[in-house]
């Protein structure tokens, strides 16, 4: 499997804009038209998105580090994602904590402390600003567990990824069973959603065994066609947790690993030359950046200002974190790797 997988950045950047969408959306000035296809949650969609890549990805890069080393270095592994992840992150949320201290933003209690931590998933009450750090705080939990269960697994890591699709949509239930209304956590904690990231990393796995363009192959694109209107529509039903949370929620999860699959299978497509072009790979590079900044800009409370004014902040921030932040960090990075 090649080391750089076409498509993927372009995937990143339709992720990203999904959650921008769907904050914008909220916002005077959307288009009404626009405002009106938006049937689901599709900021939440796109974290979703996010999550089976980023299963799919690290999982890739694992298996790569074991065929070519004969190893896994978690020393670097975990080097490589704290520079990757951690001084961006930190620094959004340095210029939060000034704005709160300036009064230009209200935090609620435990907001910095949750987010500082990467547990922020596990905080129900937190303020828009940092609310979206829970997905992060998901990342990093994934980030800790999964290379340490890929390891000791070895070569029975798909039995365990495998394991985690059948037991998360079961907790789910029990969760929704035991906890008390309004069931705080079942779209955020861990154990809820973790099956996400498995279901990526079960893609990784499975294509490395079977071979990535020959899995690919088993996909027809009239059927790849299908999973984002399956994907939209089992969103549609979460208001019907019988359905959503057991069964829903993997119908979503399969499709979005079905359209990754299809699209780094399939780089010449007419849809994989969109993913591939210039703009996309531009957005998709810079999505971190741009996830982090968007949120305190998309805010209808921290200031008043037209929705075009809004997204050229969030630009102008994501770039100054990405060339200031994130690239001069890249060499660093390099350094770990196997």
């Amino acid at each position: 499997m090649p080391r750089h997988l076409p498509g993927l950045d372009g995937v990143r950047a339709v992720a990203v804009l999904m959650v921008i969408a769907g904050h914008a959306s909220r916002l005077p000035g959307f288009p009404e038209a626009m405002k009106a296809l938006l049937v689901v949650d599709i900021d939440e969609l796109g974290v979703t998105v996010f999550f089976v890549l980023s299963g799919f990805l690290i999982t890739t890069l694992l298996i790569d580090e074991r065929e070519r080393t004969g190893r896994v270095s978690l020393r670097d592994f975990y080097a490589r994602r704290t520079i990757r992840i951690f001084p961006a992150a930190y620094a959004y949320m340095a210029v939060v904590a000034l704005a709160a201290h300036a009064g230009l933003v209200v935090l609620a209690p435990g907001d910095m402390l949750h987010a500082l931590t990467y547990t922020m998933n596990y905080h129900h009450e937190a303020a828009w600003t940092l609310g979206h750090l829970w997905s992060l705080a998901v990342e990093e939990q994934f980030y800790l567990l999964w290379p340490l269960a890929f390891v000791w697994a070895g070569r029975r890591a798909l039995v365990v990824a495998l394991l985690v699709l059948c037991a998360a949509p079961l907790l789910r239930v029990v969760g929704w069973v035991v906890l008390p209304f309004p069931h705080e956590g079942l779209d955020r904690q861990f154990q809820f959603v973790c099956d996400a990231l498995a279901t990526g990393c079960v893609l990784a796995l499975v294509a490395r065994q079977v071979g990535l363009q020959r899995l690919g192959a088993m996909v027809p694109g009239r059927l790849v066609v299908l999973a984002p209107v399956v994907a939209l529509a089992a969103a549609a039903w979460k208001d019907r947790p019988s359905f959503y949370l057991p069964l829903g929620v993997t119908m979503i999860h399969v499709a979005i690993a079905a359209c990754i699959l299809w699209v780094v299978a399939n780089p010449s497509a007419r849809v994989g030359r969109a993913l591939n072009s210039r703009v996309a790979v531009v957005i998709g590079v810079m999505s971190y950046s741009l996830y982090l900044w968007q949120q305190l800009f998309l805010d209808p409370d921290t200031f008043s200002a037209t929705l075009a004014t809004r997204l050229l902040l969030v630009l102008g921030a994501a770039a100054a974190s990405f060339h200031l932040v994130e690239k001069p960090l890249m060499a660093l990075r390099s350094r770990y790797r196997p």
